[in-house]
């Protein structure tokens, strides 16, 4: 059932006579809402006939007396769970005046002569339960709860000799096999099917960071990407960091790209992020090591969508925060490789139709895709985002023998003229693509990969050195302000092992030579700014380069003693940025060696 009719069948439950009363279950999965619907649909329509809800938490209940204890806390408005040290201050105090009070009731029965002591139950007895329902909620995490036909007794006893209106909510329903317990005490197990979508509406509203240019309805869009998820309500509210993130991509607004498209991206992607929330991601392909040409080719569709985002999206399988950046720039990629805008890219998708019915097709037809790719290759226009496609489409052909084996360089070649030809296309963005596919499309790929972002890095590394020997030709007094003003740069980037491109003899000199004010600016980026250095490709390198600085810092010694006193400081921090990128290696070397 789902809510308004859960709400209904509560209602008439309430109306039930007192007299032989049973309990009824709410059962749903793990993290359905069902505690998020009793304490705010479930509550406001009871509230409306003038019936109360006292929900009460069994987490940790280990007893009887504790049930009561905490039953009557909630029914005098004493709640368990404060906030802070003030309010758990005045929680123990309100939990030690009901104590107090049954302890003093106790005495002064006592003073009388009586011998009968007044416990939680007998309390309980004398609060006025009519019209309200005892919501029972956690039951699966209390040891009590675990013993059926003790805690069942212990809900017989308040439903059948204290008159009470309870609901259990469980996770799993209670089984009637062989137990008369169970079908003494429940009269009524309902099953709770959580409305997803209208519940990410409720929800999320007010958590949402919407954009007040943004040119289409977010809520419905959400919606759309919601359809057939098999996900939790907390999964969903996992999934608000990284939906804020794509919201507010410069991407998502670019009126190049068809609005439909656009829209259908975002849809797409908030499916991908609340399942990846949930810890269910798409299986690769059966047959990914082998050719490309027989995959199934929606199964391929998802996966590579997926693929385009894993990075992004790998910390929330995990259950781990998202990285804001990192998140950004894949929901970028994947709008971009969604909606092709160039002609290159347009032809490169209808290309990709076409290979995945490879196996359907004759000779002669393949000749035919053979000589389009010939032209592509040729042009070299099209996205970094289909490289990897189009080597898989090369390599399929000189493997099938439709090409000969000179055509591997002339794919080079082909993917250089596309670096040259996207600004945006870097090492760094190759390097990504590279982690993100893996081994997906196979050892001789990756090779044909791996030689490109290594030609790329070296054109980089030479533009750096170009610019760092005109800016830093001549070290002078203010040259430490300048160098910390570029690591701080480019550390922030996705480049950061353009850093080493900086000679650790200019890094040393300029230390030394430096005013108080440069220096400090070097003191303060190896302090705090080196240890943000997450480059997994060098970060032995990095290393390397901070020990040749330190090597050169006692080589030079200082000019002044404040001088040296902050060398000692630069010194110390260069220690400290070591230890923790070492660290940082021999756990990406570990990371490594358990995926091979």
């Amino acid at each position: 059932m789902q809510a308004k009719e859960i709400t209904e069948a509560i209602k008439k439950y309430m109306q039930c006579d007192t007299i032989g009363l049973q309990a009824v279950v709410l059962h749903g999965e793990w993290g359905s809402g069902k505690t998020y619907y009793c304490e705010n649909d479930l509550k406001a329509a009871l509230n409306d006939i003038g019936v109360k809800t006292c929900r009460v938490s069994l987490f940790g209940v280990s007893g009887y007396d504790e049930i009561c204890n905490r039953v009557l806390a909630s029914r005098l408005h004493i709640y368990e769970n404060a906030k802070d040290r003030v309010g758990t201050a005045m929680n123990v105090f309100k939990k030690s005046a009901i104590e107090a009070g049954t302890s003093a009731l106790n005495s002064k029965i006592a003073d009388l002569g009586i011998q009968i002591s007044v416990n939680s139950d007998l309390m309980l007895s004398l609060i006025d339960m009519t019209k309200v329902l005892v919501i029972l909620d956690d039951c699966e995490r209390s040891s009590f709860a675990h013993d059926d036909r003790s805690f069942l007794g212990f809900v017989n006893n308040m439903v059948e000799n204290h008159g009470w209106h309870v609901m259990l909510v469980r996770n799993q329903p209670l089984s009637f096999e062989d137990d008369c317990s169970v079908e003494k005490a429940v009269i009524r197990q309902i099953e709770y099917e959580p409305d997803l979508q209208a519940l990410y509406r409720v929800m999320v509203k007010d958590k949402l960071r919407i954009p007040k240019h943004i040119d289409f309805e977010v809520m419905d869009a959400i919606a759309e990407g919601l359809k057939g998820s098999l996900v939790n309500i907390r999964a969903l509210l996992r999934s608000i960091p990284s939906i804020n993130c794509a919201l507010n991509t410069s991407v998502l607004f670019d009126e190049n790209i068809d609005f439909h498209g656009r829209v259908k991206a975002f849809s797409d992607f908030v499916g991908y992020t609340v399942q990846a929330s949930a810890g269910i991601v798409p299986d690769e392909p059966k047959e990914a090591k082998k050719s490309m040409s027989i995959f199934n080719a929606s199964e391929l569709q998802e996966y590579d969508n997926y693929l385009t985002l894993s990075r992004a999206l790998a910390p929330l399988a995990e259950g781990k925060d998202i990285n804001p950046e990192t998140v950004k720039s894949s929901f970028k990629k994947f709008v971009l490789k969604k909606n092709p805008n160039s002609a290159a890219d347009v032809e490169a998708q209808e290309m990709e139709y076409h290979w995945s019915a490879l196996h359907c097709l004759e000779d002669s037809e393949v000749e035919l895709l053979a000589n389009k790719l010939k032209n592509m290759l040729a042009k070299g226009q099209y996205s970094q985002e289909w490289f990897y496609k189009i080597i898989g489409f090369s390599l399929n052909l000189i493997n099938l023998g439709f090409w000969d084996e000179s055509y591997r360089e002339k794919l080079l070649d082909s993917l250089r003229l596309a670096v040259n030809h996207d600004p945006k296309c870097d090492a760094a963005a190759l390097r990504q693509e590279r982690d993100n596919f893996n081994d997906f499309y196979g050892t001789d790929a990756n090779l044909i990969m791996d030689k490109l972002i290594t030609e790329v890095e070296q054109d980089e590394r030479e533009r750096d050195l170009n610019r760092i020997s005109f800016e830093f030709s001549i070290v002078d007094q203010n040259t430490g302000k300048t160098i910390s003003a570029f690591f701080e740069e480019v550390i922030k980037s996705e480049h950061q092992n353009r850093i080493l491109n900086v000679p650790a003899e200019t890094v040393a000199m300029s230390t030394y030579v430096g005013t108080a004010d440069s220096q400090n600016s070097l003191h303060s980026f190896f302090h705090t700014g080196m240890k943000r250095y997450r480059d997994k490709h060098s970060l032995n390198e990095a290393v390397g380069w901070l020990k040749k600085i330190d090597a050169q810092l006692v080589k030079m010694g200082s000019k002044s003693r404040m001088g040296g006193l902050r060398t000692k400081w630069i010194r110390n921090d260069i220690k400290e940025a070591i230890e923790t990128l070492s660290e940082r290696a021999q756990c990406a070397s570990t990371e490594s060696d358990a995926v091979m």
